[in-house]
């Protein structure tokens, strides 16, 4: 059982006053109206995301990425044919976990999770492969630069969720 006594830890608790709600194909969705500024900043550091989504027998899958925030979405390039991409466009929920360097005073590591909903934007978007690659590696053209690959897609995910230990957490 999650810790918020639900069986499903990829649907998230409401929050009164920091959530919108919609309805999106007859289902309410809550977004996250706007990520706390030392979110941001661990988003936009050169601190790698594990990426969790599922498989078609709904097991979990995770991978890391390079990722990047563009206004309230959290942002990736990847491969278009990667295990993640198949899962997201299947099942588009998404967990992604941040590790900060900064520790607690009893020890324990900062880091970041968001929970939300992707969208896989088909071809990557080459500004945002240069802008990842430079602040992961120094600069864009790195062969690891996914720009100039025809089968590379950008992930924009809509943020519903933050959790996890350090100065973005919010108490219920």
């Amino acid at each position: 059982m999650h810790r918020y006594g639900r069986a499903d830890p990829f649907r998230p608790p409401l929050r009164s006053g920091r959530l919108v709600s919609t309805r999106k194909a007859g289902v309410a969705v809550s977004t996250l109206r706007t990520i706390p500024a030392p979110a941001q900043a661990l988003l936009g550091s050169d601190a790698l995301a594990h990426v969790i989504t599922r498989n078609a027998d709904g097991s979990p899958q995770v991978s890391v990425v390079w990722c990047g925030i563009r206004g309230d979405r959290v942002v990736f390039c990847t491969e278009g044919s990667t295990a993640k991409v198949r899962n997201l466009r299947r099942d588009p929920r998404v967990v992604l976990s941040i590790e900060d360097e900064v520790r607690n005073l009893a020890g324990t590591q900062h880091h970041l999770v968001v929970h939300g909903t992707a969208k896989v934007l088909g071809p990557a978007d080459p500004d945002l492969c240069d802008e990842l690659c430079r602040t992961y590696v120094g600069r864009a053209d790195h062969p690891t630069n996914l720009k100039d690959s025809p089968t590379a897609v950008t992930v924009a995910v809509d943020v519903e969720r933050l959790a996890g230990n350090g100065p973005w957490t919010v108490d219920d």
